[in-house]
Order: C-alpha cells, then sequence, then structure tokens
C-alpha cells in the first residue's frame, strides 16, 4: 500500500508542477502581443500611448521629453516643424486663478478646489518645493496651463506654471 501511496503523491507533484507552468506560461506569455476583453475596455496601464514604460526612476511621463518614437524619427528625418513636435503640445495660455490647496494627491500632482470645485493640477519639478511648503487648506494663488492629450483631444491636463501662498 505504501507504494501506492508514493505513486499518488508524486503524480500530484507532478499535476501541480504542470498547472503552475501552464498557467504562467498562459499570463506572462503566450499571446500577450494580442488583447485581452480587459484591454479593449480601457484599463489604466503603465503606458503611455506610444507603448513606453514610464521612467523607473520618477514614474511620470515628461511631457516635454521626447519619447522613443521622436527621437527615432529625428535621427532618421528631420523635422520639418520644430516648434509642434509632440501631440501634447496644444496648450493655452496661462491660465491665473485663485483657491484652496487641500493637499498632495501623489508625487506629481496636487488638489485645487476653486469655485467649490476639485481639480487635479500636475506640478512640474521646479515647483515641488514650493508646493511642499503649502499647508493643508491654505488660500493659493495660481497660474496653470491646459494641454491635450495625445489621442484624447476632449481631455485636458491642468498643469500649474506658478503657485503662492494668498497672505
Amino acid at each position: 500500500m505504501k507504494k501506492l501511496t508514493r505513486k499518488n503523491n508524486k503524480a500530484a507533484a507532478a499535476g501541480a508542477l504542470l498547472l503552475a507552468i501552464m498557467l504562467t506560461a498562459t499570463a506572462c506569455g503566450a499571446g500577450a502581443d494580442q488583447p485581452s476583453g480587459n484591454e479593449q475596455q480601457g484599463s489604466a496601464s503603465p503606458t503611455n500611448e506610444a507603448g513606453n514604460q514610464l521612467p523607473e526612476e520618477t514614474g511620470v511621463i515628461d511631457p516635454e521629453a521626447p519619447t522613443n518614437d521622436e527621437t527615432n524619427n529625428s535621427a532618421a528625418e528631420p523635422n520639418e516643424e520644430s516648434d509642434n513636435d509632440g501631440a501634447e503640445q496644444t496648450e493655452s495660455q496661462p491660465i491665473g486663478a485663485e483657491g484652496v490647496y487641500t493637499g498632495q494627491i501623489d508625487s506629481h500632482s496636487i488638489e485645487i478646489v476653486t469655485d467649490g470645485v476639485a481639480a487635479a493640477y500636475q506640478i512640474p519639478e521646479d515647483l515641488t518645493a514650493v508646493i511642499e511648503t503649502l499647508p493643508a487648506d491654505a488660500e493659493v494663488k495660481f497660474e496653470y496651463t491646459e494641454k491635450a492629450i495625445e489621442g484624447e483631444e476632449a481631455v485636458k491636463q491642468l498643469w500649474l506654471t506658478k503657485i503662492e501662498a494668498v497672505k
């Protein structure tokens, strides 16, 4: 009877190993270039529209930084329009406003309430030091620009250009 039990244990271990390998292959590699049902519905992903990975050091894509596609194309063929390189260059003139700074959402965006409506503003690195000195619920005067997102012309990102506490 012991031999039968050892056979069963070996078969169970081999089956578990085979199952783990098949699940890993299915999830990680096989057919990865074909979209699954979830991707067609639109999910948050750590890649931008061009498929470039986010920078590891900050996790934020700089809208002024060239993507791999732009740098490869500019090396192969000269760019005819130098002042309109990327799709995110659709930028408005600076808009001034006053509101209440409620806090930092993450390392690259803050929330400001203006006229009772909260909005998220992207912050460039040069304003990080100013933001860190602001207390929560501080009255602020700020300027920002609206930038269109590539492929989503109706969606605008709000980018701070200046912020200061109102005294």
